[in-house]
């Protein structure tokens, strides 16, 4: 399929999209945004016939999709691991993921793509506006907002892959909205989707024996949502939005394997303050992942998670010494709490609550017609882990004629998750865990575990043109007090060895990242992104030799080409190059304690991804699909304990009113 990245680039010009939010305290255009910005509209995303948010994302420059044992897709920025990436939905938290240990499918897959206005994508820290886990970047998917005149759209999807690798899937969305009275509008939004698991697949570890494991889960997923807004005049909005989804994780030839649940009740306000603008939303989100019993043929206990979040943040601008100055000003509030009887071995109830308060001002200013300077500080308390702060600082220089250069440098935190603080936490781990040490082995929580921080460098170089668009951009991040585990000394009465919770790595990311959109013709455009990754490396304790952060490719390179063939008819295609791992190493290469601590995953072969895209429309309102998503079947080496999306054909038709 044709990478989101391009269309994104080549439409920020013609259609001047904003980037709200995300990027930066008040709204900006994309080039002006103060960080590394690319914006994905709701019309690129129709036109790529995408099963899920996985497909689109993973062209971004800078972005990888990484792959687990599980098969399972997250999204990984400028090499660092997954979970150091945040998604937000309009700008807030989505805090289902507290329910799970292992093999959470994401955030990604349950939201209708037909809901989506854009997506908003920000490479590199932002915890100045958003706290904890923004480390490399954020992902806020931002929902479409109510219409004046009732309209809407159905898709219907259906897609056929190997059942070692992607297995068939389908899906029907659909969204529609409109105004319901003269001051109320409202919107409404569903999905009903279902990937199939796949088989197991065979493949060879590093030290040459046979090893079987499952390409993923599969998911059953429906999703409902709604969304008012009354906007009684023109100074103030008030709005209430739900949703609810049930997905239940489906394993190949065995019974449903857990049953997760989630809702979500939000409050939003917007408030024009003179020419100041007040913008707040309280939101409780619940979230239960019930676990399948095979002994007892019933479903355990449900794990829970809650949060309450209040967050409101007043934007306004002034002047001093006579140039423009924006400022934000906010305060979120959260708290959050878990019950948990199934990630301890013992079967002992885990309970934790966290209470966080942060602060927070961004400021704005134009030092010169050419020179904008943007300053964030941000302090976050919580009695588990203290007070945090972290600052920022962005420049962006224009040079005129589409041409700015940006440079900034941001420190970022993750704080530690509540079953870690949990000293009765007790995971079982068969190996990955207990490295650089033998396994199976026991983790332990740790209450005096302190948040992980970085300090983060990038400069870059931003050009946007009428026919032509790129952007080159270096980073360098360092890491401290990474979360790891560290052998207590002690053993189980079974024989295991005990770990606890600790601030013990440290790590290094490097590289850089790029894109390059041109419209070759009306009815042709080119487009290319890629991501290269000089280091990604972290320390385990007491060892010498580095390790891969994550699975993640030393280069990565798309190209493609879209062709508007007639005002019915589009064609696109794409190649993908997926690199060597970055930071590869081989037990060979180490001493016998070492050897244990190297990660499975690891490609050492390049290979291509080849995708074919074609889009009909039937009419004004009906537009058809087809697509084959990787035509040759491309796979990493028989070493490496994932797989891609094997052969897949799509066809999917969507309709609008």
């Amino acid at each position: 399929m044709v990478p989101a990245v391009a269309s994104a680039q080549s439409t920020a010009t013609d259609l001047g999209l904003i980037v709200i939010g995300s990027a930066s305290g008040v709204a900006t255009t994309l080039q002006d945004a103060p960080a590394a910005v690319t914006v994905i509209d709701s019309e690129t995303i129709a036109a790529e016939g995408a099963r899920d948010l996985n497909d689109i994302l993973r062209t971004i420059p800078g972005l990888n999709l990484t792959q687990g044992n599980s098969g399972i897709g997250e999204i990984s920025m400028r090499g660092l691991p997954a979970n150091r990436t945040l998604t937000l939905v309009n700008g807030r938290r989505v805090s289902t993921g507290g329910t799970v240990v292992r093999d959470y499918l994401g955030d990604l897959t349950r939201i209708p793509l037909d809901a989506i206005d854009r997506i908003e994508v920000v490479r590199g820290p932002m915890s100045t506006l958003y706290g904890s886990d923004a480390m490399g970047g954020v992902v806020n998917i931002i929902l479409k907002e109510p219409t004046d005149v009732w309209s809407g759209s159905v898709t219907a999807e259906y897609s056929s892959g190997p059942a070692d690798t992607t297995a068939d899937n389908a899906q029907i969305s659909a969204y529609f909205s409109g105004r319901l009275t003269q001051h109320l509008t409202a919107a409404f939004w569903g999905k009903v989707y279902e990937r199939e698991a796949t088989e197991d697949y065979s493949y060879t570890t590093d030290a040459g024996a046979a090893a079987t494991v499952t390409s993923g889960e599969g998911s059953r997923t429906k999703e409902l949502g709604a969304n008012l807004i009354w906007s009684p005049n023109d100074t103030i909005e008030w709005g209430i939005e739900l949703t609810a989804s049930d997905e239940r994780y489906l394993s190949y030839q065995a019974h449903d394997t857990r049953r997760l649940q989630t809702y979500d009740l939000t409050l939003t306000n917007e408030w024009q303050l003179g020419a100041g603008q007040l913008s707040s939303y309280l939101s409780y989100q619940n979230s239960q992942n019930a676990p399948w019993d095979t002994t007892n043929t019933t479903w355990k206990d449900a794990t829970e998670y809650n949060t309450i979040n209040f967050e409101t943040r007043y934007s306004n601008a002034t002047q001093i010494a006579g140039r423009y100055l924006e400022y934000t000003l906010g305060l979120n509030l959260s708290h959050d709490e878990l019950s948990d009887t199934n990630t301890n071995s013992s079967g002992a109830l885990i309970e934790g609550e966290m209470s966080t308060a942060a602060l927070y001002a961004e400021a704005r200013y134009d030092m010169t017609d050419s020179l904008r300077l943007t300053y964030g500080l941000r302090a976050d308390s919580s009695e588990e882990y203290g007070t945090h702060v972290t600052p920022r600082v962005y420049a962006n220089y224009d040079f005129g004629n589409g041409l700015v250069l940006k440079a900034g440098f941001a420190q970022a935190f993750n704080a530690p998750d509540l079953r870690s603080l949990n000293p009765n936490y007790l995971l079982t781990s068969r190996g990955n865990g207990c490295k650089p040490y033998p396994g199976p082995c026991y983790i332990t929580g740790n209450p005096d575990l302190v948040p992980e921080t970085s300090d983060s460098y990038e400069i870059g170089l931003n050009y946007q043109g009428s026919d032509v668009s790129w952007e080159l951009t270096a980073f360098y991040n360092e890491l401290t007090n990474m979360f790891g585990a560290a052998k207590t000394g002690e053993t189980s009465s079974n024989g295991y060895a005990i770990f606890e919770r600790t601030n013990i790595d440290e790590g290094t990311t490097a590289g850089l990242e790029g894109g390059l959109s041109w419209n070759i013709s009306p009815d042709l455009t080119w487009t290319n992104s890629f991501t290269y990754l000089a280091k990604s490396e972290f320390y385990y304790e007491f060892l010498d030799t580095p390790f891969p952060m994550a699975t993640t490719p030393e280069l990565n390179i798309t190209t493609a080409l879209n062709w508007q063939a007639n005002d019915a008819l589009t064609l696109g295609a794409s190649v993908t190059y997926v690199g060597k791992q970055v930071g590869y190493i081989t037990e060979e290469e180490l001493s016998s304690e070492e050897a244990r601590a190297v990660p499975a995953g690891q490609n050492s072969d390049p290979y291509m991804l080849v995708d074919l895209s074609l889009a009909y429309d039937l009419s004004d309102n009906a537009r058809i699909n087809f697509g084959i998503d990787n035509v040759f079947d491309a796979q990493p080496d028989d070493t490496v304990s994932y797989r891609e999306t094997g052969r897949l054909f799509r066809i999917g038709i969507t309709t609008s009113f």
